[in-house]
């Protein structure tokens, strides 16, 4: 070999090789997605191909599905049926045996969240909003508040099944018939609206009255109430302005409990189901307070807490344990 002579240097690496229909475009590369008559392939795939790719996710979804189904029917053999009530009761829940205490009626939906009850005092529109539909009430007039409370009750027009007991809403007195003092009657004095207090639910539970033993630590005035009374085998509801101007607001008579008792009797629990799950109406037991405003305390915004006195209560403010609060301003 003389010089500059020599075998000539290999290729390293390999040659791009354009594969057949590179240069397609347009109507002709989309007529070829359908259907490539060179290789028979329809949208990029040989029939042999998709009767795979089919077979393969009709049997993966197909155990996916089974799998779900198995693990559902797992889950449901771990309920109870639903009149045995459900399978952590008391302690063992976690609701556990201190009940909040609800009030009635209850805001808006929109307003579902909101304890204040804001109403006019010279209100006298007597027909709510959307009468007669299935949203009735749905709005902010007083007669509002009052229909959806009337809905509320409506589950004390049927008798109370099993052993339950009834109910009686003429134990509210002036509280216990429409439009429940929310809508000012003809007489110059404003509207006095009432407030129903009630216990929430708790599967199986019966209070345990409180006894002379309990009173010490007590707020004097539920000592002095529970001491002026004969029937002791209740729990006592007890409500009071949150601070001074509050309870300012409310002294004398400018607040009234019916029934005059505050009691709710022992007798209506333990709850063991509704009409849906035990088939037995049930009554839930009421105390109504109604606030009479004064001039001075229109467009006062009022804060109150209720709280309920049985043997074990825990009042837990953070928590609304044992007691609510709300706020009523009745404006001008």
């Amino acid at each position: 070999m003389g010089k500059g002579q020599g075998p000539e240097p290999e290729n390293l690496g390999g040659t791009a090789i354009k594969p057949v229909g590179w240069d397609r475009t347009g109507l002709e590369a989309f007529k070829y997605l359908l259907y490539n008559p060179d290789t028979g392939e329809v949208l990029t795939r040989t029939p042999l191909s998709w009767l795979k790719i089919t077979a393969f996710y009709t049997v993966y979804y197909t155990c996916l599905a089974g799998f779900w189904v198995g693990c559902l029917n797992i889950f449901f053999l771990t309920l109870p049926e639903s009149k045995m009530g459900p399978r952590w009761t008391m302690e063992e829940s976690i609701i556990g045996t201190n009940p909040g205490v609800g009030l009635r009626p209850q805001n808006t939906d929109k307003l579902i969240d909101s304890q204040m009850f804001v109403l006019k005092a010279g209100d006298t529109n007597d027909r709510p909003t959307n009468e007669g539909r299935k949203d009735e009430g749905q709005g902010d007039l007083n007669v509002d508040y009052a229909a959806r409370l009337r809905t509320f009750l409506k589950v004390y027009d049927t008798p109370a099944g099993g052993a339950y007991q009834n109910f009686d809403l003429a134990s509210l007195g002036e509280c216990g018939t429409f439009p429940y003092g929310f809508v000012k009657d003809d007489t110059k004095n404003p509207i006095s609206p009432c407030i129903f207090v009630k216990f929430n639910k708790i599967w199986d539970w019966t209070p345990t009255p409180i006894g002379d033993e309990d009173l010490e630590g007590l707020p004097q005035a539920v000592v002095d109430h529970y001491n002026s009374q004969d029937d002791k085998d209740n729990v006592w509801i007890n409500c009071e302005g949150r601070y001074a101007a509050d309870k300012e607001a409310l002294a004398g008579d400018r607040m009234k409990y019916f029934p005059a008792s505050r009691a709710i009797p022992s007798s209506y629990f333990p709850y063991t189901g509704g009409a849906k799950i035990s088939g037995n109406n049930y009554h839930s037991p009421l105390v109504a307070i109604k606030i009479t405003p004064t001039p001075e305390t229109l467009g006062q915004l009022i804060h109150i807490e209720c709280r309920a006195y049985f043997q074990g209560v825990i009042h837990n403010t953070k928590d609304k344990m044992g007691l609510v609060q709300f706020e009523v301003m009745i404006n001008e």
